[in-house]
Formats: structure tokens, sequence, C-alpha cells
């Protein structure tokens, strides 16, 4: 079974924003699948849009839980997966291999 886990890496802000401070407008993300012993990853930068002054969070008060929630909106994540897990299937059953020059010693 795959477990997927998002990891927020750097919060990028606007100094200032139409007077609101430390705006967040790019999110650098990894997102990681894990079936056991195997492991796939993709990451990424996510710009975001501004908001209104009206549903600004103040840079301090903003959860990790809210930053993921914003990154399911904008994301393909059901593709996202499907990727992953389709990495996951090449490392348990690959089907292209590398293998040492036949005239190299062992």
């Amino acid at each position: 079974m795959i477990t997927y886990n998002w990891v927020i890496n750097q919060l990028q802000c606007l100094v200032d924003y139409e007077g609101m401070n430390d705006v967040i407008n790019v999110i650098h993300w990894s997102y990681i699948a894990v079936d056991v012993e195997y492991t796939a990853n993709v990451y990424g930068a996510t710009n975001v849009e501004q908001p209104n002054p009206q549903n600004f969070i103040p840079y301090q008060d903003v959860t990790e839980a809210e930053v993921i929630g914003w990154l399911e909106q904008i994301l393909p994540v059901a593709d996202m997966q499907v990727s992953l897990a389709a990495n996951i299937e090449l490392q348990i059953n690959p089907v292209e291999v590398t293998l040492p020059l036949p005239w190299a010693s062992v």
C-alpha cells in the first residue's frame, strides 16, 4: 500500500503587497510516495494567488495544513499519485536495466 506525504520545503514571500506584509507567493514542496522499501517523489515550486485583504492570513498564523490545502487545490494530485505509483511499480518490476560492459572485468 502506497502512502503519500507532503513536505513543505520553503515559503517565498512578497515583503509588501497592497499593505499586507510577508505575503506568500511561491510554495516550494515535495510530494513523496512510499511503499514499504520503495520511494518515489516529485518536487516543485508553485505560485499562489495573492490574497485580498479580507481573507489574508498573517504569515506567522499560516499552518502547514493550510499550505497543503492550497497546493491540493492548485496541483493535479490524482495525476501525481498515478505517476508516483508507476515509478514505484517500475522499481519493483524494472523493464530496463544498465548492465556492466561485457568486455569490462568484473
